[in-house]
């Protein structure tokens, strides 16, 4: 399956481009390598991802998608529209910052029964047994959210934000309902986890730790898509997601979101996946003090007021 031929005009981070053109072009699934464990390992590699059609059940998908529309109903007045149909998802004119509440780590929503069916359910269970070719875990904490209208996410790795665990761990950005392009997709950079022109890039931001460095903001390296490309290589991917498509990826593959163009709330969720018998990143474990836990980046240390900025850093490593 792939997206409609004509060209469309859509947002990556702060770039306006043509879809599919030579500066965003349509990813290619994986699906007929589903059987050939090497020809996966070779095609995370290669590419830096693996993208799935159709891993997680649609039906499932789209029961956990209801779910996470009631449950921002719930919040109170002011995120979804009142007249338009709960599935729609439709947010209220003026929902942007501050308006859609967090879910990142909120085990009331990410840990309710139609929302761990897919995000923990036994198709991605399932998977990545037969990917690490051993029994896996995945990290308690779930990168749950609902992104309003004109928000996009920046480049970044994701190893500035878990780095402390398994060598091995692997994101897998689910999609929970249909989402195209201009609703707010995920865009890989084709080849950011390997080509020579990324060491630089990966050996000061790639190993960074975030909460280490008390780096203030987000730990995005840039929100302009071009500068990677220009400077560093790779190629912009993307396509229209399906429900139950899912993109897997490695701690060293950078990647950014397209902006959501529309008046939907784009709902999404990343799971982080490993061998269950290598260390994992206790941050996002849940302890002794109960589920609720805290993202490292927004640990505070009262003990010193010095944050550090990406702008900073950027300087320092001449890049």
């Amino acid at each position: 399956m792939t997206s409609e031929m004509a060209t469309r005009e859509v947002k990556l981070g702060t770039r306006t481009v043509q879809f599919p053109s030579g500066y965003l072009q349509e990813l290619q699934d994986c699906n007929d390598k589903l059987n050939d464990v090497e020809a996966l390992h070779k095609e995370l590699h290669d590419k830096g991802y693996l993208f799935i059609r159709g891993l997680h059940d649609r039906g499932e998908v789209l029961a956990a998608r209801l779910a996470v529309l009631q449950y921002l109903k719930d919040q109170g007045e002011g995120i979804l529209h009142p007249s338009e149909p709960l599935e729609k998802g439709v947010l209220q004119q003026g929902c942007g910052v501050g308006c859609v509440p967090t879910m990142e780590g909120v085990p009331g929503i990410t840990h309710q029964d139609p929302v761990k069916a897919v995000i923990e359910g036994s198709r991605p269970f399932s998977f990545f047994k037969k990917f690490f070719g051993k029994d896996v875990a995945t990290l308690d904490y779930k990168w749950l959210r609902a992104v309003h209208t004109d928000a996009f996410t920046g480049v970044h790795v994701d190893n500035v934000y878990m780095s402390r665990g398994s060598k091995s761990l692997l994101t897998m950005w689910t999609p929970v309902g249909d989402i195209s392009v201009e609703m707010g997709v995920l865009a890989m950079c084709e080849g950011s986890n390997r080509l020579p022109g990324f060491d630089h890039f990966q050996n000061t931001y790639g190993n960074l730790d975030a909460e280490e460095a008390r780096l203030k903001g987000t730990g995005w390296f840039t929100t302009d898509p071009f500068e990677i490309t220009d400077k560093f290589g790779g190629q912009w991917k993307t396509t229209d997601f399906k429900a139950g498509d899912v993109m897997i990826f490695g701690m060293r593959t950078a990647h950014m979101s397209t902006c959501n163009l529309t008046n939907l709330a784009r709902i999404s969720c990343d799971t982080r996946w490993q061998p269950s018998d290598e260390p994992t990143d206790s941050r996002y474990m849940e302890g002794k003090d109960g589920p609720e836990l805290k993202f490292g980046l927004h640990a505070k240390d009262e003990s010193s007021n010095v944050e550090t900025t990406m702008e900073s850093l950027r300087l320092r490593w001449g890049l």
